[in-house]
This record gives structure tokens, sequence and C-alpha cells, in this order.
């Protein structure tokens, strides 16, 4: 029972730490990665985290999205970078964390026959 809660902390923590940054200072907040009708993160340079945004467009000054259906607009000088959450990467890691811990201490319990 401990390593099944063990197990599902670190998923938990996985799932939600799977990021990869698309728009940042690195980038020169180059906004033309991000594509229409797909979820990312918002940071905001005043430390807010903008979850779930789906990006619609963008202009000049801002850029157009909703959350949980409302329709929303936030000015690309407030963001310090987006993020967008690497669903695919986060699965892997889920699998293997939770088979390793299934497996080594298995493999680990085991004596040579004989002895």
């Amino acid at each position: 029972m401990k390593r099944a809660l063990i197990a599902i902390l670190i998923s938990g923590t996985l799932f939600t730490s799977c990021v990869s940054t698309k728009v940042s200072r690195k980038n020169n907040f180059d906004y033309s990665v991000l594509k229409a009708d797909k979820n990312y993160i918002i940071e905001t340079g005043d430390g807010n985290k903008i979850r779930a945004f789906k990006y619609l467009n963008q202009d000049d000054l801002s850029l157009f999205g909703s959350i949980e259906g409302k329709e929303i607009s936030i000015e690309k000088n407030q963001i310090k970078r987006i993020l967008k959450p690497s669903t695919g990467k986060t699965l892997g890691l889920v699998v293997g964390i939770i088979g390793a811990a299934v497996v080594i201490p298995a493999y680990a319990g085991n004596r040579p026959v004989g002895q």
C-alpha cells in the first residue's frame, strides 16, 4: 500500500511538471510557434500562471484565447513565457517510474536458488 501511495504521488508530480517552453526571452518572444486551438500555460511577469489557455489568434499587442469557454486577451508585454504541456512525455515517464517501482524491488528481493 505504501508503494502504491508513493507511485501515485510521483505520477501526480509528473503530470503537472512535464512541459516544454514555446515562447520566452530565449527565442525573442517569437509567438509564431503557437498553434491555434492548442492549450498552453502562460506565465506573466507578476508570477501568475494561466493554465489551460486555448490559443486562438494574436495581433501586435495581445494574444487572444479562451479559458473554460470565456474569451480573454492577454497583453504581450505582460507575458514572461508560454509553456506547452507535454502529455506524451508525461505518460512515458509515469509508465517508466511505475514499472521501475514494481520491477526493481521484485528483483532486489530475490535470492539465488539453494541459498
